[in-house]
């Protein structure tokens, strides 16, 4: 019978995977709507690059973008981990 420790070693690290992949997603989505105006209101016009709107686009959707590919995500778990 496993034990309840082999058990979150094993799924613990794809769960923060599934985690990671659906929060970049949002991220992404987020701010392409604030950026290019994907899936917002019709009429709704994108706002100027430099305001703090623009800005918070511009992170949410490289941010985003980075952790989709996993950029600095083992070196931020080790760090939360102790």
């Amino acid at each position: 019978m496993a034990t309840s420790d082999s058990f979150h070693t094993t799924w613990t690290p794809r769960i923060l995977s599934v985690l990671r992949l659906i929060v970049a997603f949002l991220l992404i989505a987020h701010g392409a709507q604030k950026l290019f105006g994907f899936l917002a209101p019709p009429g709704m016009q994108g706002p100027a690059l430099l305001s703090q709107i623009g800005i918070g686009g511009l992170l949410e959707f490289f941010g985003g973008g980075l952790l989709l590919i996993g950029l600095f995500t083992r070196r931020l778990h080790s760090f939360f981990r102790g």
